[in-house]
């Protein structure tokens, strides 16, 4: 390279020309984006509390979930509701002829009981009877199944059955009760009423 005439070498300059379809002045899409990742991110203590809150919610969820069943079951032990059913089959009888049409309930958690609704007053007084094949009794319910919980009839554990019908004179005629292997049956002058167990 040829010196000067002060003797220094000649200074080189770089022209920098701007590549086409580029602006200096715009971002880059990875230089938006972590932009926006910093602009959007919480405070570090809101993100420790929600990272807390994610962490404790299945817990939380689960305490509630439990906490549902248990007071559901406390309920149905206090108050079991009636479910209809068809078994045992229940039939009765009065002046000579022989019925079906009697609807029978069995409460949940209380798989000895039964009680049994005729379609109407039979002899202005019986209607609704309950059975409790564990206690062998049979009993005339004084009360209608009037109470309800979650939409069904239902009885209070702690009620009476009714009255009992061995030891009461109804009708001046004297209830007869019996608890067989495969058959329940109570009657007197007027009505009988027969459960097939089995």
């Amino acid at each position: 390279m040829k010196k000067n005439k002060t003797g220094n070498k000649p200074k080189v300059e770089a022209i920098v020309e701007p590549v086409k379809g580029y602006d200096p002045s715009e971002t880059t899409e990875l230089e938006r984006l972590g932009s926006l990742d910093q602009s959007t991110t919480n405070p570090q203590g809101v993100d420790s509390s929600v990272s807390c809150v994610r962490r404790l919610l299945p817990d939380v969820l689960k305490v509630a979930s439990a906490l549902i069943v248990i007071s559901v079951a406390l309920v149905i032990l206090v108050i079991p509701p009636l479910i209809q059913s068809d078994f045992p089959k229940v039939t009765y009888s009065y002046n000579g002829a022989t019925y079906t049409n009697a609807t029978l309930y069995r409460p949940l958690a209380m798989p000895t009981r039964y009680y049994i609704a005729l379609p109407e007053k039979i002899a202005g007084r019986y209607q609704f009877f309950a059975v409790d094949r564990r206690s062998e009794v049979a009993t005339l319910m004084t009360n209608t199944l009037s109470r309800t919980i979650f939409g069904m009839p239902a009885i209070k554990r702690t009620d009476p059955m009714g009255m009992d019908l061995e030891f009461r004179h109804l009708d001046n005629s004297e209830w007869r009760v019996s608890f067989l292997p495969e058959t329940i049956l109570f009657s007197n002058a007027v009505l009988a009423v027969r459960l097939d167990v089995k």
